[in-house]
């Protein structure tokens, strides 16, 4: 497994699905309470589905970054277009979005990353 991307493919529908688990990847980046790791998932080359991993957050501010949408923005884009989105830190949840964000932004990096290596 490398930078903790996991390849799949189905060979019934040649799918390709990508996994990218950040919580190996960025080791020294916190929200408020802690790591803050994320799963990005893609398909056939476009991000499908982005969730939050464990961690120490206050539920009460990590329930105001999934309201906000911060999970499902960068659905349907190819790692390159996610890359050049603007992704802002969530108003009374400032420490916990930026530490996503910025886990966020390394996944869909490595993701970009191996693609260019294929």
């Amino acid at each position: 497994m490398t930078a903790g991307i996991l390849a799949v493919l189905l060979a019934a529908n040649p799918v390709k699905i990508i996994t990218i688990d950040t919580t190996n990847l960025v080791k020294n980046v916190w929200g408020y309470n802690g790591l803050t790791p994320v799963s990005i998932t893609l398909t056939n080359g476009k991000i499908t589905e982005i969730v939050p991993l464990k961690n120490d957050e206050d539920p009460l501010y990590f329930k105001m970054v999934t309201e906000s949408g911060l999970f499902t923005k960068l659905n349907g884009k190819t790692p390159e277009e996610a890359l050049k989105v603007n992704l802002d830190a969530v108003s009374g949840a400032t420490y916990s979005s930026e530490g996503i964000i910025k886990n966020i932004r390394a996944g869909l990096k490595a993701a970009a990353d191996s693609v260019k290596v294929r």
